[in-house]
């Protein structure tokens, strides 16, 4: 059957590339999920159209690499949703989604996927949603919780890759602590007005010795420093799964968008 595929693949293929309409038409014909398909095309050498100005910044071997990678989001609000769009756009194939909260009004100057439609709904099944519209082949979990890095690590202890977008510095720590302990890759970031923090495999205790809140709550955040902040944690996770580059292991970069100051400690 793998031949037969192989050669159905080749003939869908145009210059290489495999669209959506072609994918789904094979899913349907082999019985097999959008994933499935993907990733039987690219050890072929077939990427998805999607994926076409990945290229040569992603080689096929590490497109596939990608797909096949898990990540947890830990927080769906600004954050977290745009590192979800990017890691998806991207295409890693399967991430876990945790957030307890619901869009509010005053959520709509940053937050990803919020809109007067969605407000009042959960956003971690709003941001499913909207990661499965933009790439079906994508695997969703979503989990309407608050993460408790003392009872629910269980739940992410497959990921290759655990994103901090939380807002509470204690969670943050704990879960910084947890992942170092079980071996799991933490990219963590913080932001407040236009300046931002970062770093990877962190256990950022002298980035928050009291575990007390910052000064986000009287500064805000706009929505160009959400976006930033969000780029730098998707290209940590990238690199980190990749394996390629330089990561922000055990460093943290300081950003100040504002007087374009950068960083690195």
């Amino acid at each position: 059957m793998k031949q037969n595929i192989e050669e159905f693949l080749k003939k869908s293929a145009n210059d290489s590339f495999l669209t959506m309409q072609n994918e789904k038409k094979i899913a349907k014909l082999y019985n097999m999920s959008l994933q499935e398909v993907e990733n039987i095309a690219l050890k072929f050498g077939v990427t998805p159209l999607r994926y076409k100005k990945n290229q040569s910044t992603i080689s096929i071997e590490n497109q596939l690499k990608l797909l096949n990678a898990h990540v947890s989001i830990i927080g769906c609000g600004g954050l977290g949703g745009h590192v979800g769009e990017i890691l998806t756009r991207i295409g890693v194939g399967n991430l876990k989604l945790f957030d307890f909260d619901i869009f509010e009004e005053h959520n709509l100057n940053r937050q990803n996927f919020s809109n007067y439609n969605t407000i009042g709904r959960e956003k971690t099944l709003v941001t499913k949603e909207a990661l499965e519209l933009i790439n079906p082949a994508v695997h969703v979990e979503a989990f309407v919780q608050k993460f408790n890095p003392l009872k629910d690590m269980d739940m992410i202890k497959n990921s290759d890759v655990v994103v901090d977008a939380l807002d509470n510095p204690k969670t943050k720590l704990l879960l910084a602590s947890t992942c170092k302990k079980r071996n799991i890759a933490f990219v963590h970031g913080a932001i407040a007005g236009m300046v931002g923090q970062f770093s990877t495999c962190n256990t950022l205790e002298n980035l928050y010795r009291n575990g007390n809140f910052g000064i986000e709550g009287s500064v805000g955040n706009p929505s160009f420093s959400v976006s930033f902040a969000a780029s730098i944690q998707s290209a940590e996770t990238i690199k980190t799964i990749l394996k390629i580059g330089k990561t922000l292991k055990n460093s943290i970069l300081i950003t100040n968008l504002l007087e374009n100051e950068f960083i690195i400690l």
